[in-house]
């Protein structure tokens, strides 16, 4: 019996999200799979070999910019409460160097809006910046936030 209790213990400790992370849904999950599988062709396809890595606390820091933007109806880089990307990362609990934030609404998909940002000079900077390392993609809507950093 104390083997079957302490199997379970172990079993149900990995069902805890780690501090400082959050579970996504499947949905999230393909979204974020999907973004950077997007992201890193573009890279790529622009030199960049170094494909980005997903960051819970950046995913954290998209999600609340993208609820915010889905809420009021509104695309900017300034959230309600005057925040920018980089008040909402260093919200999240990341340390970073470098931020960079692309903001979308409209497009009917993920592909789509990085096409667009592709197509526009200082979305398509950020995507390409070599200098950034990290990235958080969150989606409400047809709203889309994406936010790219470096650590410290």
């Amino acid at each position: 019996m104390r083997l079957f209790i302490m199997l379970a213990v172990v079993t149900l400790s990995g069902c805890i999200p780690v501090p400082g992370t959050t579970r996504l849904d499947s949905a999230q999950t393909v979204d974020i799979a999907s973004a950077n599988t997007q992201l890193t062709f573009q890279r790529a396809t622009n030199g960049i070999a170094l494909p980005l890595r997903h960051s819970p606390t950046l995913q954290a820091a998209a999600q609340v910019h993208a609820e915010d933007l889905a809420a009021t109806g509104g695309l900017s880089h300034v959230g309600r409460d005057g925040s920018t990307v980089t008040d909402r990362v260093r919200r999240s609990g990341y340390d970073a160097c470098r931020t960079a934030e692309n903001v979308a609404s409209g497009q009917p998909d993920i592909r789509s809006t990085i096409t667009s940002w592709m197509a526009s000079p200082g979305h398509r900077a950020n995507i390409l910046d070599p200098q950034v390392t990290d990235f958080g993609f969150a989606e409400v809507g047809t709203t889309r936030v994406l936010v790219l950093a470096r650590p410290c």
